[in-house]
């Protein structure tokens, strides 16, 4: 199982403070919601307005995700071996 520090990570290892951010607001209201329902001892809706700031942070978590990725960008070529008369040279490397 991972550790909650490794859930915390971004793509580049950094802190994510939108996904910290994103699940306080979820256990928040997880548990104003359990806390609701025990001392009505039914099921409380969730107001849509909460329903709404939830999709409104899914979605920035979404649009950040692919901010965040790196722009395409070739890998360095290997080093490529050249015969010469019948021996092999390394490119950009002597001797």
């Amino acid at each position: 199982m991972a550790h909650m520090s490794e859930f915390l990570e971004d793509a580049d290892g950094g802190f994510s403070a939108t996904r910290l951010g994103f699940l306080a607001w979820i256990f928040g209201v997880l548990a104003a919601w359990v806390a609701a329902s025990v001392s009505h001892r039914t099921l409380q809706p969730i107001p849509e307005s909460v329903a709404a700031i939830l999709g409104v942070l899914m979605t920035g978590k979404v649009v950040q995700r692919f901010g965040e990725r790196p722009s395409a960008t070739p890998p360095a070529s290997a080093p490529q071996n050249v015969v010469v008369s019948g021996q092999t040279v390394v490119e950009g490397q002597t001797g």
